[in-house]
């Protein structure tokens, strides 16, 4: 009797599963003790990850879809496994939860932070965040209703709940991607965001809220793959009524729009609907995010250095960055290909930005699937090591960030950025010179023809069929 296979890629996607779920057993770790267990689990799903994808690039057509088809299924699974793991890389959960429950009970979120007096009752019986106690909320309306919907749960569910929501919104960025990248010469390139181990254990461990704006990149670029541009718009606008950085992932499609006025118009309605919503309820967003903007800053490499270069002038830089972000983004953005417009957009503003959190990265790590570059997958498998402070902040309460993971993180980048080129670089060199041989060829077939009279049984297309 002969025993049953197992289809291909379901061994590999188990095993990245398996590796997952060993996430769970970093946050059963004394404070302080974390960090290490943390980083080898994402350092093996890098490699799990790059070695399926590249697996899968050199298979068969006739496999390559059952291959691929398991590693989708597995990486859906391992964002599931994750649910009931605590989020001991962040604090944000707290936040977000705290945020929804005020809503809830008819509060400004917005206007009160969580110290303040009117919100004394609440405390009591809602679990109340350990950080930025004296700093009202900067997320955007939309966030904040999905804030809402996890702690309309209560106390002891909501947390879960968020945690399900998030696991969801990852679900379906994986379905969205296969469905707009099968049966296509890139299928294979689904394997960097279903087992992408940036939004894996972003989303399943530190259950951040860019995972809805990373779910709402990959809608808009499913949307430009399937000629739905309105879709594409819609969801472009929601990526920015989520998290506000995100939504550059406008500029680019917008410039690569059938109708870019339109486009424009059409992406302004989810912020619009949701800021006029929460004005109606009462609420005065934008809140606290003009200060956040301001002062925030986390692990930025230019940032960072400019900062120790012009201490004195601050304020000064964040503006140079930003506009200089800008102008970075609107040049990218004018490639032919939407897809790279969008992911070298979000690379511009992970490079002007003043705060690199490992979770900033996952809308980047959304649009590499659709456009994947050395730059992008090097940077994204190295963006964790800033965790690097939580062992001693969870032990001793000291945040004292060394500067080795930005050194690493700025290496790899360049690195990437290089090879990068030179592949472009050899890419012109090869087109080039095949131009070169085609119209030498035919010159030589339009001279045989000249001087033959184009005889009877020649192809008058010449070597090459038209």
């Amino acid at each position: 009797m002969k025993t049953p296979r197992l289809p291909p890629g379901a061994v590999l996607g188990a095993l990245f599963v398996a590796v997952s779920a060993l996430a769970g057993l970093s946050a059963r770790q004394p404070p302080g003790h974390r960090v290490v267990p943390y980083l080898v689990v994402h350092g093996a799903l890098v490699l799990l990850c790059l070695g399926a994808w590249l697996r899968g690039r050199s298979l068969p057509e006739e496999v390559r879809g059952r291959y691929l088809g398991a590693l989708v299924v597995s990486g859906v699974v391992a964002r599931w496994v994750l649910v009931p793991v605590p989020s001991f890389t962040t604090t944000d959960v707290e936040r977000y939860l705290w945020d929804g429950a005020v809503a809830l009970g008819g509060w400004d979120p917005y206007a009160l932070p969580p110290d303040s007096v009117p919100l004394l009752g609440l405390r009591e019986r809602f679990p109340f965040p350990r950080d930025h106690r004296e700093v009202a909320t900067c997320y955007p309306p939309l966030a904040v209703g999905l804030f809402a919907l996890a702690s309309a749960t209560g106390r002891h569910l909501a947390f879960f709940a968020w945690k399900a929501l998030v696991a969801l919104a990852g679900s379906l960025s994986v379905r969205f991607a296969w469905d707009a990248l099968r049966g296509t010469p890139r299928a294979a390139d689904v394997v960097l965001l279903a087992l992408s181990p940036l939004l894996v254990l972003e989303a399943g461990v530190g259950g951040h809220l860019d995972a809805f704006s990373s779910l709402a990149v990959v809608v808009a670029l499913w949307g430009v793959h399937r000629g739905r541009w309105n879709v594409a718009a819609l969801a472009a606008g929601a990526a920015g009524a989520v998290k506000l950085i995100p939504g550059l992932v406008v500029v680019p499609l917008a410039l690569r729009a059938p109708r870019k006025v339109w486009f424009t118009a059409l992406a302004v309605v989810p912020w619009a609907l949701t800021m006029g919503a929460a004005q109606l309820l009462g609420m005065t967003p934008p809140g606290s995010l003009p200060q956040v903007a301001q002062h925030w800053s986390f692990a930025a490499p230019l940032w960072s250095a400019l900062y120790q270069r012009y201490p004195e002038d601050d304020e000064r830089t964040r503006l140079g960055l930003a506009v200089a972000g800008l102008v970075g983004i609107l040049l990218v953005s004018l490639r032919r290909s939407p897809s790279k417009g969008v992911r070298d957009a979000f690379g511009v503003g992970l490079v002007v930005s003043p705060v690199l959190y490992p979770w900033y990265g996952m809308p980047l790590a959304s649009a590499a699937a659709f456009a994947p570059s050395a730059w992008s997958l090097g940077a994204l498998a190295v963006l964790p090591l800033s965790y690097e402070v939580l062992d001693g902040y969870q032990a001793r309460g000291v945040w004292e960030p060394h500067r080795w993971p930005m050194h690493t993180i700025t290496a790899v980048f360049l690195a990437g950025v290089a090879l990068d080129l030179a592949r472009a670089l050899v890419g012109l060199a090869t087109r080039a010179r095949a131009g070169d041989n085609g119209a030498h060829a035919r010159g030589a077939g339009d001279g045989v023809r000249a001087g033959s009279g184009a005889g009877a049984g020649e192809d008058p297309a010449g070597p090459h069929g038209g």
